[in-house]
């Protein structure tokens, strides 16, 4: 009895674990513009109107100024929640694998973090 009772708390435990592994399924911590591993949507990026999915890989500081190291998706998400489902997908398509810009590109335009996923080290070897 001892053993199988061991043997239930053991696979109960086992599946508690494995659903808190997949990280699509939780909720995702309060990221910024600048955190690495941020999905961002931005209005009038590319175009008037468009949204606009970038993905932030790291962010420099100046003393003036901050640059932000960003992945470019090829999605035109038609709102942010489309933009916040498009970002959980793996292999989302790349446009532009790093582009280095201001964060003012992104500040002045009404964006919005819609999901967070820490970096993979193929994702971090990106940054020069």
């Amino acid at each position: 009895m001892r053993d199988k009772l061991q043997a239930a708390c053991f696979v109960g435990a086992s599946a508690i674990l494995c659903a808190a592994c997949a990280s699509d399924d939780l909720t995702p911590p309060e990221a910024h513009i600048d955190t690495p591993g941020a999905f961002v949507a931005v209005e009038d990026y590319d175009a008037p109107g468009e949204l606009a999915l970038v993905r932030i890989l790291d962010r420099l500081q100046f003393e003036q100024a901050r640059l932000l190291f960003m992945t470019v998706h090829e999605a035109r998400p038609a709102d942010y929640e489309e933009a916040r489902e498009l970002a959980k997908d793996h292999d989302l398509p790349i446009r532009e694998l790093i582009r280095i810009e201001p964060d003012t590109v992104v500040t002045e335009h009404p964006h919005r973090v819609v999901w967070f996923r820490t970096l993979t080290a193929k994702e971090q070897e990106r940054v020069p």
